[in-house]
């Protein structure tokens, strides 16, 4: 593989770091609760809703329920509806795992569902090129997410300290992976490459542990470590 990766000043890493901590920590911890739309169960295919409304009505009907056993939503929205579902998700207390395939959305804004802790599990259509910074940031319950081959750049932050996530698959699409985009992730111990990266990093790492090196070195391919992940783990191509 030709060792072509280029090392990018964009944010200095104290000020992230600092400042997403804050956000993360700001909003204290989550709640441990559980229209034109389909009639498909939650606990199945997932419910089919269009508007922030319509998923407010749909979760409030809900169930308490827990990480274990997500509401599952499938939503056609465009980008304007995102901050109104990301509120609906921050106060209902329901634990969601959301579809948002079938979408025409771009990309995933800045903070697009920073500090949802009651989500679990995102599936992002592949219309989607860019994944901006802290899109994902402090989303304390997400333990999956799918990341089509359409992405080909993951911000600042986009899933840093999603604390439970545990496995991540970089599609080939993907040139640009910036500084601290899955830092203080300890429980990610599997990240699959399936493409080269031409710019990983910045000044400081997109992971725990000594991952970016490995990668730079190994290519394409799965890497894993153990749980807890540290700056000190010690990653291993499989």
């Amino acid at each position: 593989m030709k060792k072509n990766f280029k090392i990018i000043g964009i944010i200095p890493f104290i000020a992230v770091i600092g400042f997403t901590l804050f956000a993360c920590n700001k909003s204290g911890s989550s709640s441990n609760s559980r229209g034109s739309d389909s009639s498909k169960s939650s606990r199945g295919e997932g419910k089919s809703l269009n508007s922030p409304e319509a998923l407010k009505e749909y979760l409030d009907s809900q169930l308490t329920n827990s990480p274990n056993n997500p509401i599952k939503v499938s939503m056609s929205i465009n980008k304007l509806m995102i901050p109104k579902i990301k509120e609906v998700l921050t106060t209902t207390g329901k634990y969601v795992s959301l579809n948002l395939t079938g979408n025409a959305l771009k990309e995933i804004p800045d903070n697009a569902f920073s500090e949802c802790k009651t989500l679990v599990g995102i599936i992002i259509p592949n219309s989607v090129t860019r994944i901006e910074t802290d899109a994902f940031s402090c989303c304390t319950s997400l333990t999956s997410i799918t990341i089509p081959n359409s992405v080909t750049i993951i911000g600042v932050g986009a899933f840093f300290y999603c604390i439970e996530l545990n496995n991540v698959t970089i599609p080939d699409s993907v040139t640009y992976l910036v500084g601290t985009s899955f830092l203080n992730c300890p429980k990610l111990t599997s990240v699959t490459f399936q493409g080269t990266i031409t710019y990983l990093g910045n000044s400081h790492s997109a992971f725990l542990g000594d991952l970016d090196k490995k990668y730079s070195e190994g290519g394409i391919g799965t890497y894993t470590t153990t749980a807890p992940v540290n700056e000190d783990s010690k990653w291993t191509k499989q």
